[in-house]
């Protein structure tokens, strides 16, 4: 998302009530791991969580859609995971990706590919072109998780370190952007290096990956409490068993239509129609207000995405729209979102 006020005064947040329990750790420094903790009794040392991430490192195509609001060069984490050898990142990070590396704890990097990604969610497989050598993170149950919890955040997008942290919430969130995720993982204090990072249980299983910096992640409080949203490993899982078994499409194609909303509740308000999307080609406006999916009312930023979920790419999707006071229904030709964004590193 764009780097503005409302981002630098969060990362201001972040240094100021993370600082006493965050512990940076060299990039080299991580040690020779043991068996991870499976109990928490034993639960895994700092090193071995860190080394079992990789730093990712993206450079996006020419001229790529997102590269406005996210650059042209980015910077996060992946973590390592079974079946497959697969890492799990976040798929705002690697969006147009026109190549990919990933680097280890003892500094060695390696190529890697896009493997899946599914861009409603926010959720992505890299897949290393040779071995890492590394000990996979094990995964673990985020629907177990009670609330509140203490949980560990280890990222490497600029220097490895850990975070302790709190799950102080578990709930549905859908952004601004046709993006929706069903039980969601709020965390607090936030961490400033989100993106793909590993948010972990007391017995040392990766149970959500970074998504997303958020002004406040506990609505109807009396103060705001800025935190992280993470994607739960279950939104993966599914996908990692299809890729194992040799599945090219792991995540479900679902069809998308270009619509960026206010920020505000209420209304679902147009605040901007991405230039050559199907909003923009079915001439919508900023503005106008969505009433209706296939003469279905919708109220909820929620209600809308499931909508027009309910369809296929390429098929046509009627929403009814008020425009300086009318009605009117629109057609709009459903498209894959992966379709309008370019995924040159893939395969």
């Amino acid at each position: 998302m764009r780097g503005g006020a409302l981002l630098s005064s969060l990362l201001a947040v972040a240094r100021r009530t993370a600082v006493a329990c965050v512990l940076a750790v060299a990039s080299g420094a991580a040690a020779t791991p043991g068996p991870l903790g499976q109990t928490s009794e034993t639960p895994p040392t700092e090193a071995e969580i860190l080394a079992s991430i990789v730093t990712v490192g993206v450079r996006t195509v020419a001229n790529a859609r997102t590269a406005r609001d996210q650059g042209a060069e980015r910077q996060g984490t992946g973590v390592l995971v079974e079946p497959g050898g697969h890492i799990l990142t976040s798929a705002f990070l690697v969006q147009e990706a026109d190549s990919i590396v990933v680097t280890t704890a003892d500094a060695r990097t390696v190529r890697a590919a896009l493997a899946a990604s599914d861009e409603t969610t926010g959720v992505a497989i890299l897949r290393p072109e040779t071995g890492l050598g590394i000990r996979p993170l094990p995964l673990g149950k985020s629907a177990t998780l009670g609330v509140p919890a203490p949980v560990t955040i280890a990222s490497a997008a600029n220097g490895r370190r850990i975070a302790m942290a709190s799950v102080v919430a578990k709930r549905e969130f859908a952004g601004h952007w046709e993006y929706l995720v069903d039980d969601g993982l709020f965390t607090a204090p936030p961490i400033p290096d989100w993106a793909g990072a590993a948010l972990v249980d007391g017995t040392g299983r990766l149970i959500g990956i970074g998504a997303l910096l958020l002004a406040d992640v506990k609505p109807g409080a009396a103060t705001p409490t800025p935190g992280n949203l993470f994607v739960p490993v279950e939104r993966f899982q599914p996908a990692l068993a299809r890729l194992a078994a040799g599945d090219d499409t792991p995540f479900p194609r679902r069809p998308w239509l270009g619509l960026v909303l206010s920020k505000t509740d209420g209304p679902l308000v147009i605040a901007e129609v991405p230039p050559g999307s199907p909003a923009e080609r079915a001439g919508l406006r900023v503005g106008d207000i969505v009433a209706a999916v296939n003469g279905d009312e919708v109220a909820t930023r929620a209600e809308l995405y499931r909508s027009i979920w309910r369809e296929r790419p390429g098929s046509d999707v009627v929403l009814t729209i008020r425009r300086d006071g009318a009605a009117r229904e629109v057609r709009l030709r459903a498209i894959d979102p992966r379709d309008y964004l370019i995924h040159r590193a893939s395969r």
